[in-house]
């Protein structure tokens, strides 16, 4: 997910390409350890035994499944994730709003 760096309009460029540079960095290192937890955890679940070098039918059709079934959960997570944090935006914005009206009283 982008964060919009359209809030930190009043920071200096130099910073504003720091705080991009931060949040593209932490987004990379959160997709890694994402993959990372999806492959430790349908190798768990999924593995039968070591004997073979390659994946049983058995075990195949589980390792679909179990990335499947991660993909659509983090999607329906990043989803309301984006809806959450586009509330909290508009209440955030609804709130300065307010603030600016009664400071203009």
């Amino acid at each position: 997910m982008n964060f919009p760096l359209d809030s930190a309009a009043d920071m200096e460029p130099e910073h504003k390409a720091q705080l991009g540079q931060m949040l593209e960095q932490m987004q990379i290192r959160d997709s890694l350890k994402m993959y990372s937890n999806l492959v430790e955890r349908c190798f768990k679940e999924c593995t039968e035994d070591m004997r073979s070098k390659s994946l049983s039918t058995n075990e195949e059709k589980c390792v679909t499944r179990c990335c499947e079934k991660f993909m659509h959960l983090t999607g329906r997570v990043g989803m309301r994730f984006n809806e959450f944090y586009t509330e909290m935006e508009k209440a955030a914005q609804e709130h300065l709003q307010t603030q600016q009206e009664m400071q203009g009283r």
